[in-house]
């Protein structure tokens, strides 16, 4: 590919691919593997800085969809939000297993969006199942034990059920990844071939650190960003960081009443999946109602 192609792909792409790179070249000559703790801490990090920011928008995005217009209904609507993550939180705690599952299912239509306007809805199931199915296909061991951590002894079911979706999904992506090469779809080729050599070569909490942080986040942030007259964009950004502040409070509180006391990394690792399984749904269940708003208003 030429020098002028690399400078057309989004930042993102260009990113995230030298990113993948890197840990790729440095994970694979490594002698001996990261520590879990490290991993932990690593996307701690990562998710509260790189990750969180990219929900955060979405009060702004329900105010500009015409969800709500006064103030009052801005309290309605961030209460609202609020309750939805909370009622994940608590089916989480009650349901482990379900909830899991139900997550994975939630992430794999949500993930699939990175490339809604590249591929057909199809061919993004497909990436979009591999993504997620490919730790578990290199790293069936480690993805078991996260399991575990996050819902108990019997979500090593889930980390089986998820190699064996890994590897058929895998097998399907080989087509997709000639038919992109062959519509010289380029960003679409880079990203998913770099997320097959991460998943090779990058323990699942890497993995997940650089996709989400580094590309899926950026990726929604800056279309987002985008969307603000640019006198408003500097605003957007004070607001994404008093949401994310606000979010890290909320966690830490419902961490330190639920989860019972032990190991650190466990503790963490906990808190960060449940708690972005708990924004998930409510900003999936917006970014879907103001597609389908979108899709109904004529040109």
């Amino acid at each position: 590919m030429s020098a002028l192609r690399l400078k057309a792909l989004p930042p993102e792409t260009l990113g995230f691919a030298a990113a993948a790179a890197a840990a790729a070249l440095v994970l694979g000559l490594a002698p001996t593997a990261l520590p879990f703790a490290v991993q932990v801490g690593l996307l701690a990090v990562a998710v509260v800085v790189l990750g969180l920011p990219h929900g955060a928008l979405d009060a702004w995005i329900a105010r500009r969809a015409g969800l709500f217009e006064r103030p009052l209904g801005w309290i309605g609507f961030n209460l609202g939000y609020v309750a939805l993550a909370l009622a994940v939180v608590g089916a989480w705690w009650l349901f482990p297993i379900t909830a899991l599952v139900l997550f994975l299912m939630i992430s794999a239509w949500h993930f699939a969006g990175d490339w809604q306007d590249a591929l057909m809805p199809w061919q993004r199931m497909i990436a979009a199942a591999a993504l997620l199915g490919m730790p578990a296909v290199f790293y069936q061991a480690e993805v078991a034990s996260i399991f575990v951590v996050l819902s108990g002894p019997g979500a090593e079911v889930a980390a089986e059920g998820l190699r064996s979706v890994g590897l058929v999904a895998l097998g399907a992506l080989v087509p997709v990844l000639l038919m992109t090469a062959m519509k010289r779809q380029w960003t679409v080729l880079i990203e998913l071939g770099m997320l097959v050599l991460l998943a090779v070569f990058a323990p699942p909490l890497v993995y997940f650190v650089i996709y989400f942080c580094l590309l899926h986040s950026p990726r929604h942030l800056r279309a987002t960003i985008a969307l603000a007259p640019a006198g408003e964009r500097r605003s957007l950004i004070a607001q994404a960081l008093v949401y994310t502040l606000a979010t890290l409070v909320l966690a830490a509180l419902v961490a330190a009443l639920l989860l019972p006391s032990g190991d650190l990394s466990g503790i963490a690792l906990k808190t960060l999946f449940i708690g972005l399984a708990a924004l998930t749904v409510p900003h999936m269940l917006l970014m879907l109602w103001t597609e389908r708003k979108q899709a109904n208003v004529p040109a």
